[in-house]
């Protein structure tokens, strides 16, 4: 965040604030008073600051921002230039010359009096280094207070080794949460006889710099967090951060979702597999996708950092059948085991238009595979849901 402030809501005050207080540059945070050039030594410094930001702790590229020993003295609005071809020209070098592409990064002018400033955001990589290869030069860079540096070799062994590390604590941490709701110890008691479902999306750069999200912010997003197939819902803080939950008559929770500090969610279900132990086959990914969808709202307004990992299980769910239409496939065998671990699927940014349906249709190709489909028919050859 910028004087705590999401990239969205990053405007002309929020620039104003940070020159009137005479803002200092920092490991997160740059100051550059006129664009980058098109020369080529202009595009290895761009290349080296977005870089740099990703292999340290993240951090946002101010462009018509001017100081003195680091410190912000004015304004210099960019002017006479086509902003929104500056930014796609700026976009194109960092895709095309960073290796690998940062996931992630973010960029959008910001009008103010005069012309415009262009904020770039880096987000702190869950899978470095990053290297700067343009033009025969390939260097590794960092950055610490003093500004970007390149890495030595002790910090680049480091680096190479993050990203087994923090996938392998995504998964530690799934596995964990699981056990503790299949032994009826998550956030909230559920009905767990009849089996359930566990969806976990974890930021995971936001989970290797072990970030910390106000739980004021998750509250603000409490709309957008129902749990799994609900409309209404109550809400709680618990020590794990915020809890928004469902119970039916008789006091009985079926669902929550509890949002962690570092920003990953936890979502349950109970409701999912009918009294006759079977899954309704189309129920269930128009469910989830509408879920998922509203999930990343809340993640894209409280800045959790892409990628995010999207982990599903379900629980106790031996000899549940998939049900599918009888007039058009066989029906499947029940399930033969207790507990069933989709393999994870990745979403590598945020999207405009905050639809998701790849990631839930692979989650569901994977659902059908163990129960004997080569694929889940609701969705078509684009991984989007088919209209009823």
């Amino acid at each position: 965040m910028l004087l705590g402030k999401n990239f969205d809501e990053i405007d002309a005050s929020t620039i104003e604030q940070l020159v009137n207080a005479g803002a200092t540059e920092s490991v997160h945070l740059e100051f550059k008073r006129s664009p980058y050039g098109n020369g080529d030594s202009h595009k290895k410094e761009l290349l080296k600051d977005i870089s740099s930001f990703a292999n340290a702790l993240g951090g946002h590229l101010l462009i018509g921002v001017d100081e003195k020993d680091g410190a912000a003295t004015s304004i210099i609005p960019i002017s006479g230039l086509d902003i929104d071809q500056e930014l796609q020209r700026l976009e194109n070098v960092a895709r095309t010359a960073i290796e690998p592409p940062i996931v992630g990064l973010r960029m959008k002018r910001v009008q103010v009096s005069g012309g415009d400033v262009i904020v770039i955001y880096v987000p702190r990589s869950y899978n470095p280094p990053h290297r700067r290869n343009f033009k025969g030069s390939s260097k590794f860079h960092g950055r610490n207070s003093s500004g970007a540096y390149e890495l030595p070799m002790e910090e680049l062994r480091q680096l190479f080794g993050q990203q087994h590390t923090v996938e392998e604590r995504a998964r530690a941490f799934t596995r964990e949460r699981f056990f503790r709701v299949n032994a009826n110890e998550g956030s909230l008691p559920l009905p767990i006889n009849n089996g359930g479902l566990i969806a976990h999306v974890i930021p995971l750069s936001d989970m290797a710099a072990n970030r910390r999200i106000e739980i004021a912010d998750m509250m603000a997003q409490r709309s957008d967090l129902a749990p799994i197939g609900s409309s209404s819902h109550s809400t709680a803080i618990n020590l794990d951060g915020f809890l928004v939950h469902r119970v039916s008559g008789g006091g009985t929770c079926h669902g929550y979702t509890q949002v962690f500090r570092n920003g990953s969610i936890e979502a349950t279900t109970t409701s999912i597999i009918s009294e006759s132990r079977s899954i309704p086959s189309r129920a269930l990914p128009e469910r989830l996708l509408h879920s998922l969808n509203q999930y990343m709202k809340a993640m894209r307004a409280y800045e959790a950092s892409p990628p995010m990992l999207l982990q599903m299980s379900f629980f106790r769910i031996k000899g549940v059948v998939l049900y599918v239409n009888p007039e058009h496939w066989d029906s499947p065998s029940p399930y033969e085991t207790d507990d069933l671990h989709l393999p994870p699927s990745l979403i590598t940014e945020y999207r405009d238009d905050n639809e998701y349906d790849t990631a839930i249709a692979e989650q569901m190709d994977y659902l059908w595979n163990a129960f004997g489909f080569e694929k889940c028919f609701h969705f078509d050859s684009d991984g989007k849901l088919i209209p009823k």
